[in-house]
């Protein structure tokens, strides 16, 4: 697909290279984006799809040994990038029409911002935009968005749904030529997942050019103008036409409802420090031997906060959180950015972390590896291996631990279909030891596939305004 004449983006790439990496990440790539069209790149953890969107974005190449060998062409200018010869550009400039939502987002975020509405107000300020517009038009998409309640929370304490709904809004207040959206509609609840395309849709219209990157076709690649494969560094057409979906895993075989009680909430009520009220409040709920239970609700309605309380890493205000593994200390958490799990300089040394040197955990390690898959990656940085392989060694650090109840928190995220298949057996094992696992998650498929029981998570609504307290869950 060439450039075309009236393509507000256009790239000719004939190959990228990271600088000490022994082959191409990318190569042969052309693309040519016209106003108001969507493109839809496919492609598993590791194809270089979020490579791809930062040379788009003019992060790439860093001038420090990567290699680019590409033409763009972006608001009239040329922009020709060759091996050893570094091109100076202007990152402001570029981010002005090139809009870059990364997979993780919250290194969209600024991180010196008190609130959310500051947060977005930020690009409008580095616009010059007067600040009556500037009101005016956050809160216009506040009303778009149901962004109301989060405006003057602190975006540090916002969680992962909310962080890439609010990284989401301020993208579409900038409103650049270009927006590429990697992964855009992760670990987002349902209506906030319609809102955010309504809004896609809504920049559509208005002449934005979308690239969506994704690891496989789902509702996002309606009405895409083209959709892409990106295999071994190269893309290839692909036929838009949705595929029919796979049957669901059926769930390990679930114990009796007598069986040993590992992990209980009693009348619990968390909150946070500084909060205006608890998060949680109420919640009553039971984890046996060999069961597999779901929480589902919202974002902000409190499933990562439960399992930080499960973890012991929030102190209940009210109520109890009590259970044979949370007495032995046998509980392990995966949270739901593995960089904040990940701080050592092998997958091998992160694994053993705080391991006793001469234990069964230790011992343990090789055939840990082996059943991810990591094995052969033992001495590779963690940071070097794709997206989906990271999430796997998070998951690594806890399994070698062999916790009585594993809680998971939105583990498909970033998750391509061999490391999916590794999570499914993962769990399988836990509950075949006679352990447990209580999960978070907005995969409707993974839930569906994986949980016994079901319990919802209501909406955080202030006590007294309605007949659902906040945080409270009734089963389905």
């Amino acid at each position: 697909m060439s450039a075309g004449q009236n393509a507000v983006l256009g790239l000719e790439l004939a190959r990228f290279r990271y600088a000490g990496a022994s082959r191409d990440t990318l190569s042969g790539i052309s693309l040519s984006l016209a106003p108001g069209s969507l493109t839809v790149v496919l492609g598993d953890s590791g194809s270089g799809k979020s490579t791809l969107g930062a040379v788009l974005a003019g992060m790439l190449p860093r001038h420090d040994g990567d290699a680019l060998d590409a033409t763009l062409h972006l608001a009239g200018q040329e922009i020709r990038h060759r091996p050893g010869a570094a091109v100076r550009i202007d990152p402001v400039g570029w981010a002005r029409q090139v809009g870059l939502l990364p997979q993780d987002a919250r290194h969209f975020l600024s991180g010196v911002r008190a609130t959310v509405a500051e947060e977005l107000a930020l690009g409008l300020e580095n616009a010059g935009v007067p600040r009556a517009q500037m009101r005016r038009r956050i809160a216009a998409l506040a009303d778009q968005l149901e962004l109301h309640e989060l405006l003057q929370r602190d975006p540090a304490k916002l969680s992962g749904g909310q962080e890439r709904l609010v990284a989401l809004a301020a993208l579409g207040l900038d409103a650049p030529a270009v927006l590429v959206l990697d992964e855009p509609l992760a670990g987002l609840d349902s209506p906030a997942a319609a809102r955010i395309w309504e809004l896609l849709d809504r920049l559509r219209g208005g002449g934005t050019a979308l690239v969506l990157l994704a690891r496989a076709l789902d509702r996002l690649a309606a009405g895409a103008d083209t959709v892409l494969a990106l295999r071994e560094g190269s893309c290839h057409a692909m036929d838009t036409a949705l595929p029919t979906s796979a049957a669901p895993v059926a769930p390990a075989a679930r114990r009796a409802p007598g069986a040993e009680l590992l992990l209980g909430f009693s009348g619990v009520g968390i909150g946070y420090p500084g909060s205006a009220g608890p998060v949680v409040q109420g919640l009553d709920l039971k984890v046996r031997a060999g069961e597999c239970v779901g929480l589902a609700g919202p974002n902000g309605s409190g499933k990562t906060t439960v399992l930080k309380a499960a973890a012991g890493l929030l102190r209940p205000g009210a109520g109890q959180v009590h259970g044979s593994s949370l007495a032995a200390g046998t509980v392990g958490l995966l949270l739901q950015n593995p960089s904040d799990q990940l701080f050592e300089r092998t997958v091998a040394r992160e694994v053993a972390f705080g391991l006793p040197k001469r234990g069964p955990e230790v011992a343990r390690i090789p055939a840990v590896l082996a059943s991810l898959g990591l094995d052969g990656h033992a001495q590779a940085h963690p940071y070097e291996l794709p997206a989906s392989a990271r999430r796997i060694v998070a998951l690594a650090t806890v399994l070698v631990r062999e916790p009585g109840v594993l809680l998971l928190d939105e583990p498909t995220e970033a998750l391509d279909a061999d490391g999916l298949a590794r999570l499914h057996a993962a769990l399988a094992a836990v509950l075949d030891r006679g352990g447990a696992v209580l999960l978070a998650t907005h995969d409707e498929a993974f839930m569906a596939a994986t949980a016994h029981r079901v319990h919802r998570m209501g909406p955080a609504v202030p006590a007294g305004t309605g007949p659902v307290a906040p945080g409270r869950v009734g089963e389905l």
